[in-house]
């Protein structure tokens, strides 16, 4: 292979942060110093405006997807949970690393825990699955829109903007800002989103033997047990059918063989809920994951996701 790999990324903080860490590993492998590609996405470029309202599954990845059929580059990096589950052809997912820290968190003023929070805090969120989920604890929140990247969500805590907002744990361990951290909510308590934690590597597949370098050297950095995790998630998210913009938690576990797997649909205003729970040999994780989803629409949780 002539030349070094190249990667997309997005070009905040964060994505840097995964695309850099990624660059590292492949160096080890190849030896060889990837280049990192900035791309501007519209979920980047767009900033005032909710993301559920103006694009949707692919907000993060359509311009990254773009440029990669395009040939501008082979490997490009994402955060697990920002990647639609469709639509993704010439394109492989050719390996997870292995599995952040999964948790959700909270960001205060002063430090303070959800319990303690005043009555009527304003958390800023722009997800539905964190607002949903805070009702359900919390019906006194007053939970409003917030965008931009994670040094911009802590600032509005810290101005009073926001009195709370949440954030992904390994964000914040891979920025190096665990020290902002109030609160882990525990995932029992707090379900994550489907592939919260994980990172997805993925090659353009255009049969070259570039392509073919790519897709060899990429493939070293998967880890099978976040894989069949993934699986079981994402499958549950198909079953669905949306992304990361439905009030809808779920995480699976792999331990001896076995994948556990705990999914959950809340209502938009915290009211309702429906919960399943299930597992299976680490061979079956689709299959379970299909299983829980399909348990969970026949338990009514189709009623609970928000109208289009």
């Amino acid at each position: 292979m002539t030349g070094p790999l190249r990667i997309g990324s997005r070009g905040s903080a964060l994505a840097l942060a995964q695309s850099r860490w990624v660059a590292a590993r492949l160096h080890e492998i190849t030896g060889v110093e990837p280049v990192i590609e900035i791309v501007k996405t519209s979920g980047d470029r767009v900033q005032d405006v909710a993301l559920r309202t103006f694009g949707g599954v692919g907000v993060f990845t359509k311009e990254i997807d773009e440029g990669q059929r395009a040939g501008r580059f082979e490997i490009s990096v994402h955060s697990l949970k920002d990647l639609p589950t469709a639509g993704r052809e010439g394109l492989v997912l050719v390996a997870t690393p292995e599995r952040a820290p999964v948790e959700d968190t909270l960001v205060t003023s002063g430090g303070r825990m959800l319990a303690d929070l005043p009555h009527g805090a304003r958390v800023g969120s722009g997800s539905p699955r964190r607002r949903a989920q805070l009702l359900r604890l919390r019906p006194d929140l007053v939970i409003e829109e917030i965008r931009g990247n994670v040094d911009t969500r802590i600032r509005k805590v810290r101005d009073g903007t926001f009195d709370a907002t949440m954030l992904a744990r390994a964000g914040l361990v891979r920025l190096g800002l665990t020290a902002e951290i109030s609160e882990v909510l525990a995932p029992d308590r707090f379900v994550p989103a489907a592939g919260q934690g994980s990172l997805a590597l993925v090659v353009g597949d255009d049969g070259s033997p570039r392509a073919a370098a790519a897709i060899a050297a990429v493939a070293q950095l998967d880890h099978a047990p976040t894989r069949a995790e993934i699986a079981a998630e994402r499958a549950v998210l198909c079953t669905l059918g949306g992304g990361c913009h439905l009030p809808l938690g779920c995480l699976a576990r792999v331990s001896g063989g076995r994948v556990t797997l705990h999914a959950r649909v809340v209502s938009i205003d915290g009211r309702e809920m429906v919960e399943a729970s299930g597992d299976d040999t680490i061979d079956h994780a689709e299959a379970l994951g299909l299983r829980i989803g399909a348990e969970l629409v026949a338990k009514g949780a189709r009623a609970l996701l928000p109208k289009e």
